[in-house]
């Protein structure tokens, strides 16, 4: 497969959380919201997993700084070997168990801001940067719903989609030039 059938990040997040063999991935995601530390690493991991094995023309890596003028990194960038796609930039967010509802938002309102107010490295270039969070517990969904539509308001569009066991996925599309 090409990166182009890769349609985008969240189709693979998504894939990633609904068709997981017996339903594991949202059991462990309903465990894993309860420990100390949370489980956004381990995601990472299972989804940085699950593009590697079925794109084998396309590298996708962890934790790397693509912000100029600043040491913040973002989650992942995948990058289509063949240069025939623009470079994907995700920061993540996975609700936990320690945080509120509302600190789970602002957390992702965090990446939103990353991806409009930091500039890309020209490396990077073009790009469809993600902010993406993940969240498993009614109070963030609802939270959330509310911030989608504050948010509207200012001309940031977040969409929010529900997955199996009442996971969802919200996230935010920049198309970078």
């Amino acid at each position: 497969m090409v990166l182009s059938d890769l349609t985008d990040i969240i189709d693979r997040i998504r894939f990633w959380i609904n068709n997981s063999v017996s339903g594991i991935v949202p059991k462990k995601i309903g465990i894993a919201y309860t420990q100390k530390g949370g489980w956004e690493g381990w995601a990472q991991v299972e989804i940085a997993y699950l593009v590697q094995v079925h794109y084998p023309n396309v590298t996708i890596d962890r934790e790397v700084n693509v912000y100029t003028g600043t040491r913040k990194e973002n989650d992942f960038v995948i990058k289509d070997n063949n240069n025939v796609a623009p470079i994907q930039i995700v920061e993540l967010k996975c609700e936990r168990g320690t945080q509120s509802a509302t600190e789970f938002r602002e957390s992702f309102k965090d990446d939103i801001r990353k991806i409009n107010e930091h500039p890309i490295g020209t490396e990077y270039k073009p790009a469809k940067a993600y902010a993406v969070a993940i969240s498993c517990t009614e109070d963030s969904v609802w939270v959330m719903r509310q911030a989608q539509t504050e948010w509207k308001h200012v001309g940031i569009k977040v969409t929010g989609i529900e997955c199996d066991a009442g996971i969802w996925l919200w996230f935010y599309i920049k198309d970078i030039e």
